[in-house]
């Protein structure tokens, strides 16, 4: 499958990046999704302002996600997501708590770019896109780098061989209570 992440500058936002190497402006948000919507799964970070506008651009069958942090002013940020593959109901929420990187007490790395997402939100959106050894993985304004290197851990992972999903689990003990009912009881 093909997947994609993009996490551009904000509507309005795209400022605060001035000093970035591959700064060009304002985002066309509409041509972005365009894009995206050519990837079986895909998932856009933006702003809870900028969420009404984008929204009705997506296909009907998008989720809404919440990254929540709470050692910065804006405490949520919307992620829109497309899975490429089926999401098990037991599978990962549909928010997640994890704060960025902080530097106040350190210098920051020359990679350090604004909105830069830690790994746990990075491996949250694998999860949400349905993302298999196998599939290829467009992060579409890399920044920093560290959605691209994150995707290259999660990937590298050998699959936990001989452990069913709790989905297996579950399908293979409704198998067996429809064929032995006495175990019911």
């Amino acid at each position: 499958m093909r997947l994609a992440y993009a996490d551009p500058p904000y509507p309005g936002r795209a400022h605060l990046y001035e000093d970035h190497p591959d700064y060009d402006g304002e985002v066309d948000h509409v041509a972005l999704i365009k894009t995206l919507r050519e990837y079986d799964g895909w998932a856009l970070s933006t702003s809870a302002a900028a969420l009404r506008d984008l929204l009705p651009l997506c296909p009907d069958d998008v989720r809404v996600l919440a990254w929540v942090k709470h050692s910065v002013n804006v405490s949520w940020e919307p992620v829109i997501v497309k899975p490429a593959r089926p999401i098990d109901t037991q599978g990962p929420r549909d928010w997640i708590h994890v704060e960025p990187e902080a530097f106040q007490w350190r210098p920051k790395p020359d990679s350090y770019v604004i909105g830069q997402k830690p790994v746990p939100f990075c491996e949250w959106m694998f999860q949400w896109l349905g993302a298999e050894q196998g599939d290829t993985f467009d992060d579409l304004f890399p920044g920093s780098g560290a959605v691209g290197k994150a995707w290259d851990r999660w990937i590298a992972q050998p699959p936990l061989a001989g452990f069913p999903s709790e989905r297996a689990v579950r399908r293979q003990r409704d198998k067996m209570l429809a064929e032995h009912p006495q175990l019911t009881d």
